[in-house]
């Protein structure tokens, strides 16, 4: 599943609440434009627009998500992580990346910890998280310990969640996944 174009939110949005609907899912409250601009402006960086539209049209988090983990509520998101510019294109696994100890800590910590949030912390070091700012921007990626990696050919949010309502604790974000 490509990244939707921005067009095709207000479809993918009502198709999204009509499963919601048909599953019985309970998400957070909607937020208000007011809401969203004031978390904008007090962190400097602005949302991309299919997790705008969302949170407007949809709800603001979930409780019960992959593996009983939760979507994060906007004012829970690890806000640390915001400011700067998510510095990668494609995956990085530092894991096998050869480079010295110190060099390779600075530039996860410059490259990688910038510009994006949180979504869902499954544990062990691993997480779902939406690039706020950089090339990538609007596209949700896995973290884990070892490295980065976009979802199923550069998901966005809409895109993320939606497969995720398609089949739950059975969702393979990465089937489509071609590195």
């Amino acid at each position: 599943m490509p990244v939707y174009h921005p067009n095709d939110y207000e479809h993918v949005i009502a198709r999204i609440r009509n499963k919601i609907s048909d599953a019985g899912i309970e998400l957070g409250n909607v937020l208000t434009e007011k809401d969203i601009a004031k978390f904008e402006k007090q962190y400097g960086v602005e949302l991309p627009s299919g997790y705008r539209m969302f949170l407007k049209e949809v709800g603001d988090g979930c409780d019960h998500m992959i593996d009983a983990a939760r979507l994060n509520r906007l004012q829970e998101l690890d806000r640390t992580t915001l400011s700067g510019s998510f510095g990668l294109d494609r995956e990085w696994i530092w894991e096998e990346d050869e480079r010295d100890e110190k060099v390779l800590e600075k530039l996860i910590d410059t490259t990688v910890y910038r510009g994006n949030v949180e979504l869902i912390d499954l544990g062990d070091g691993m997480s779902y998280n939406l690039i706020v700012n950089g090339n990538c921007r609007g596209e949700v990626w896995c973290f884990s310990d070892v490295g980065v990696q976009p979802c199923c050919e550069r998901q966005d949010f809409l895109g993320w969640f939606e497969l995720w309502l398609d089949n739950r604790d059975e969702v393979d974000y990465f089937q489509d996944y071609n590195g």
